[in-house]
């Protein structure tokens, strides 16, 4: 389980991120920093854990079109604060990147039953009813977690594959018409140029 990260921490990842972009956190403690590519292309949302902060920005483009907006999760990967920075971002596509290897376009649904203690992923037309858990946010704010994620798809880049259980927040993108991909950090120099071909992002 990821290590509960503090309001200090938060403003220390600010602090960081002033010099190379304009950069905020939200009421639920996520972090965004926004890199603002040449004119013209649309706006990507790239979404990680906040551990894994400092190797993705090691990873990003140098040069694109449009908009990259980083959003660092300080939740144990918790949707809701996912849904919040399609809010913040307004993103045309979504990249939720994670640690390791892989490139996928699609992935299976899940939900977690059982006792919170001891909780077990099962099918969703398992008939348990899934759990639901009060989260508190690194900012002091409280909202309820169902942790019962549907499945997902969008249109596959080159070398792209569906995956079970991979990205579970993206469900969400996708009920709002957004297309919507994973990636393990290994993966992102490979990544970048049919994402951002796609998205109209990509440098002349």
């Amino acid at each position: 389980m990821p290590k509960r990260v503090s309001l200090d921490a938060i403003h220390a990842d600010l602090e960081a991120l002033a010099p190379y972009a304009r950069s905020f956190a939200d009421e639920l403690g996520s972090v965004y920093a926004y890199f603002e590519g040449r004119h013209g292309g649309g706006t990507l949302l790239v979404w990680a854990p906040r551990a894994l902060a400092p190797e993705l920005l090691r990873r990003l483009p140098s040069d694109h079109r449009g908009r990259i907006v980083v959003g660092l999760d300080a939740s144990e990967g918790d949707a809701w604060p996912f849904a919040r920075a399609l809010d913040w971002a307004s993103p045309q596509a979504v990249l939720l990147a994670y640690e390791g290897e892989g490139f996928y376009h699609a992935g299976g649904g899940w939900k977690e039953v059982g006792p919170p203690e001891q909780p077990r992923r099962a099918p969703l037309e398992n008939p348990d009813e899934p759990l639901e858990l009060v989260r508190t946010a690194p900012t002091g704010v409280r909202y309820h977690e169902l942790r019962a994620y549907p499945a997902w798809s969008s249109p596959s880049l080159d070398g792209s594959r569906p995956g079970d259980g991979v990205a579970p927040q993206a469900h969400l993108a996708r009920a709002r018409g957004l297309r919507v991909y994973a990636a393990g950090l290994l993966d992102l120099d490979q990544a970048w140029t049919p994402l951002l071909e796609r998205l109209g992002n990509a440098p002349d």
